[in-house]
């Protein structure tokens, strides 16, 4: 049987997905300090909201297990690569150009994850979050990251 006529489902699979997130915490964050609940240490939340996360994807696959489920579709590249691109544009960008081009970096990747993005409303959307991180995480909060350059 080709992979394509397999039936994927898309519940398992998702909560495959949070389950293995949530074990990935607990396996990070196994060193951190657990405290108690008078005295919570620093991995006394990342613990709990862990487990919390290995349950509900344990509850979405037993769904999923139960109920038919719709098959998963095939990966459309050009979403995946924009949402990626821009997320890791930012992240490349935000020591060394700042806040401004990375919001603006984020924005414009993500824009370029769908066909019908109209740039004019793209470039809008970038000006005001460009404005609204450097006003809130600069100024109002106080991070030191650079704005420009």
């Amino acid at each position: 049987m080709p992979a394509r006529q397999m039936l994927v489902l898309r519940d398992i699979w998702a909560g495959a997905l949070l389950a293995a997130f949530g074990v990935a915490a607990l396996v990070f964050g196994a060193d951190l300090a657990m405290g108690t609940a008078r005295r919570m240490g620093p991995g006394y939340m990342p613990y709990g909201l862990a487990w919390l996360l290995v349950l509900c994807g344990a509850a979405v696959a037993l769904r999923g297990v139960v109920a038919a489920g719709a098959a998963v579709e095939p990966m459309r590249l050009r979403p995946f690569l924009g949402v990626l691109g821009g997320g890791v544009a930012f992240a490349l960008v935000i020591d060394r150009g700042g806040i401004l081009l990375a919001s603006a970096g984020a924005i414009l990747g993500a824009a370029a994850a769908d066909r019908t993005s109209r740039w004019g409303e793209v470039a809008t959307l970038a000006a005001v979050s460009m404005a609204l991180a450097a006003i809130l995480f600069v100024k109002l909060l106080g991070l030191n990251i650079p704005l420009w350059f």
